[in-house]
């Protein structure tokens, strides 16, 4: 069943309802390594639509929530719509991992600030 899920998410003729409801399943079915980092490259590829980015970040966070354990690294992979689905249910549920992601995010973007002003200095 998983491969089959998996080989329409891939498939470009793949209509973006098939592909939506192929994310829905893997996030309710599986919650290993492989369809996690699935999710993670569909999330993220040019063309895909809104609705299927959406569920892949709440396949994602579903996941995370059920094995009750989160990669941050992970979740700051995710942009836009799966990153927005991702965190409102990781903040409903778990504000601890929500706070941290803050804090992460923003550890983040301040080393990136230092750097840019470092090159700024150097230059």
């Amino acid at each position: 069943m998983k491969k089959a899920l998996i080989d329409i998410l891939l498939d470009p003729y793949s209509t973006e309802a098939e592909k939506d409801d192929a994310v829905i399943d893997l996030g309710e079915h599986f919650e290993d390594e492989e369809t996690i980092a699935i999710l993670l490259k569909v999330s993220n590829q040019d063309g895909i639509g809104e609705m299927v980015a959406a569920s892949c970040g709440e396949s994602l966070a579903f996941i995370w929530l059920r094995k009750s354990e989160i990669n941050y690294n992970q979740l700051l992979l995710l942009k836009e719509a799966a990153l927005h689905e991702a965190l409102s249910l990781i903040k409903a549920h778990r504000y601890d991992w929500f706070a941290e992601y803050e804090r992460r995010l923003f550890s983040r973007r301040e080393f990136e600030n230092n750097d840019v002003q470092k090159d700024q200095q150097e230059g």
